[in-house]
């Protein structure tokens, strides 16, 4: 079965879960940038210390993505 997530992105960026409250995740990169984002963006289930993958793509590769996934899906359906 193909995993959809490893299609949206050609690099992804590896971060670490620093801390959660507050309904915010700090996450933080290899050079120690930190953000922080909205925990509801975080895989279900992670937690402090978690490592995990963000993807940033524009609007046209998303939508150019969806089309990739629905055809990639649809093959293995009928195959």
């Amino acid at each position: 079965m193909i995993n959809n997530m490893l299609l949206t992105a050609e690099k992804p960026l590896k971060v670490r879960i620093d801390k959660i409250e507050n309904s915010r995740a700090q996450v933080s990169f290899s050079d120690h940038q930190i953000v922080s984002i909205s925990e509801k963006y975080l895989p279900h289930g992670a937690v402090v210390g978690d490592m995990i993958y963000l993807s940033l793509i524009s609007e046209d590769e998303l939508r150019l993505t969806k089309k990739q996934i629905a055809t990639e899906l649809l093959d293995q359906i009928l195959h």
